[in-house]
Parts: C-alpha cells; structure tokens; sequence
C-alpha cells in the first residue's frame, strides 16, 4: 500500500510539472509570437512645397499584425487631428502625408472594436499587445553642415555653420517679425475699466481685420496686427452697443511697432472723442515672429544659442565642445513667439539661450558635413 502511494504521488508531482511546463511554454509563445507590429513601407520624406495639383501629398501603405496574423478592422489615426483609418482584411490600411508641413507623426491605434485576428474577436492580452503598438512618419528638410570652428568668445564652445536644404526653387518662411500686438486698456468717462468689451480694427471695406480679446476685470485687452502707416476704422462693442471715431476721422497706427492704446467710452451717445485723455495711443516693444526654426536637439538648460536662418537657410549654432561631440540631433519646429524688446529681430541675429525648445511634434535630423 505504501509502495502504491509513493507511485500515485510521483505520477502526480510529473502530471503538475508537464503542466508548468506547457504553461511556461504558452507564456514564452505569446511574448514572442503575438507581438503586435505596425509596418509602414516608408517612413520619412523631405519637404516638398504645396502645389495646387497636390502632389505635395504622397500616399503611404502600412499592415498592422498579431505575429503573422492580421489585425482586421482596427481602428487607428495619423496625427493628434489626423483623420480614422480602418485596416482591411489583410490588415493593411492607407493614409496620405502632406509633405509641405513639416512634422513628426504619430501613427496610433485607438480602437480595436468589432476588430479580429483569425476571423475571432481580439482578447485581452491580444488588445493590451495591439493596442500599445505604433508607428510614425517624419517629415523635415534636410541639413548640411558646412564647417565648425572654435568659437571667438569661449574656447569651450564650438560655431556650427548649418543649412537648411529644400528644392530649387520652393520659397520657406524663415522665422520673421509676423504681426505686432495691440494691448490696452478700455474704461469708462470716468476711467473705471470695463469688462468684457472688445476693441477691432478695420481698413475700409473691412481689410486688414483685427479683433481683441474681450476685456478682463481690468480693462486689459490684446490682438496682434501688421500697423502700416494708414487710416484705419477703431470700434468698440460693449454688449449691444458699438461706439466709434467721429464720422470722417480715422485712427493712424504707427509703422512696423507695437502699440498701446487706452480708450475711455463717452459718457453719452456712441462717438468716441479723438483726444486724449479719451484716446491714448503709445508704442510699446516687441513683435510676434513665426516661420521655420532649427535648433539642436540636446538636454534643458545646456546653453547654446542660434541665429535666425537667412534667405538661403544657413544658421549658426554655438554649443560647448563636449556636447557637440556627442552628435546631438537637430530638431526643425515652425514657432509663433511673442518677444518683448525694442530691437525687432532679423536674419542672423541671435537667439537667447532657452528662446526655443522641441518639441514631440517637431522632426529630428541626423545631419550630414558637406
């Protein structure tokens, strides 16, 4: 009896071990046989400018799979706004890249809702493995470096002489003054601030648009515009109320500057008075720039700084010695910045430390010496 019991117990402790052996082995199936891939057939594309025919879109072809089995029906998106695309029965999908923005594109999953693989709906561990898979697709303008050389000023530091490429002929919107800001305050006769009012300007027959932000408690409102030394219409909404200059008077806002312009209403009727204290206009600093910038893609607060490309796209980049060494990547990013000082930026100036920062939208470029 004994001798029985000690075999049942062997074949028992065998039958537990086949088993942790066939459980280890669906385990180890799964990690390497289940992963999910997001395959596209390609990836990265240089620039090229808008045209009108749309060949600045190119179509890309990619296939989602579990292993070598194809996720059907899943649901994914180009971009944080790109539109929902469907994988087929072969788990293949399309979508089109526009190449006259640059960009680095996430691809992604975003639902696996009435999806299959093998013709059964996806499980659990299957959906965790699919969904966290994904892909993207860079678009950039390539970058030359031209020469490096010991900085002037510190012989830690090194000047990076860079370029821009595109194709002949395609025009770039280098990082330029775009628009100056139109600030103040808007008050009552007796020059308590009024909130929620809204300030626009206006040439005749409605050109050059500009409309505030709605006062704050303080009166404070902002917009931005290109002032050029021309009459414009000024006209202040106050709920259903629209006050205005006298008829035949027009508001000249100086040239290539930004502008403060304090407005008191009147204290009857709709017009408002063209002289001070009613109306104050003063130039204030700074300018919003936007356009194309390249940086260099390294750790916060390491101190570089870069000048603003010029027409033909060559930058400078000074950067301390030991962390050029290290082959950092350039980033490119498309930047709208409010700077505040008196001298209004151009090409070739530079940039303050820390004035721009990549980010994950923003394309990296290994570059290449010329």
């Amino acid at each position: 009896m004994k001798r029985m019991t000690k075999i049942l117990l062997c074949m028992l402790m065998a039958v537990v071990t086949l088993c942790l052996i066939d459980l280890r082995s669906d385990a180890y199936a799964y990690t390497n046989d289940d992963q999910a891939r997001m395959e596209l057939d390609q990836n990265a594309f240089v620039v090229k400018a808008w045209r009108s025919d749309g060949s600045h879109l190119t179509a890309v072809k990619g296939k989602l799979t579990l292993g070598d089995r194809p996720v059907v029906n899943a649901l994914l998106q180009s971009g944080t706004q790109g539109r929902n695309i469907r994988t087929g029965q072969d788990g293949s999908f399309e979508l089109l890249v526009d190449r006259s923005l640059i960009a680095n594109m996430l691809i992604q999953v975003t639902s696996l809702q009435g999806a299959k693989v093998d013709e059964k709906p996806v499980g659990n561990k299957e959906e965790d493995a699919i969904l966290s898979t994904s892909s993207s697709i860079s678009v950039y303008h390539p970058i030359d470096v031209t020469k490096v050389e010991p900085s002037d000023t510190d012989p830690n530091k090194v000047k990076v002489h860079a370029r821009i490429v595109s194709e002949t002929g395609d025009k770039i919107s280098y990082f330029q003054a775009d628009k100056y800001r139109i600030s103040g305050q808007v008050a009552d006769a007796d020059g308590h601030p009024i909130k929620d009012a809204i300030v626009w300007i206006d040439r005749e027959r409605g050109e050059g648009f500009a409309k505030s932000t709605p006062t704050n408690r303080d009166g404070k409102y902002e917009m931005y515009y290109w002032p050029e030394d021309e009459g414009t219409n000024l006209t202040v909404i106050v709920g259903t109320r629209r006050y205005v200059l006298p008829d035949g008077k027009v508001f000249i806002l100086p040239r290539n500057t930004s502008v403060s312009i304090n407005i008191r209403l009147p204290r009857e009727g709709l017009v408002i008075d063209d002289k001070p204290p009613m109306l104050v206009c003063t130039t204030t600093k700074g300018a919003t720039y936007t356009g194309l910038l390249a940086g260099i893609d390294v750790p916060p607060g390491t101190p570089y700084t870069l000048t603003i490309p010029d027409q033909h796209g060559r930058f400078v980049v000074t950067v301390p010695k030991d962390v050029w060494d290290k082959h950092p990547f350039f980033f490119q990013t498309r930047l709208t910045k409010f700077f505040e000082q008196e001298k209004i930026l151009k090409a070739g100036d530079e940039l303050p430390i820390d004035f721009v920062h990549p980010n994950h939208n923003d394309p990296r470029v290994d570059a290449s010496a010329s």
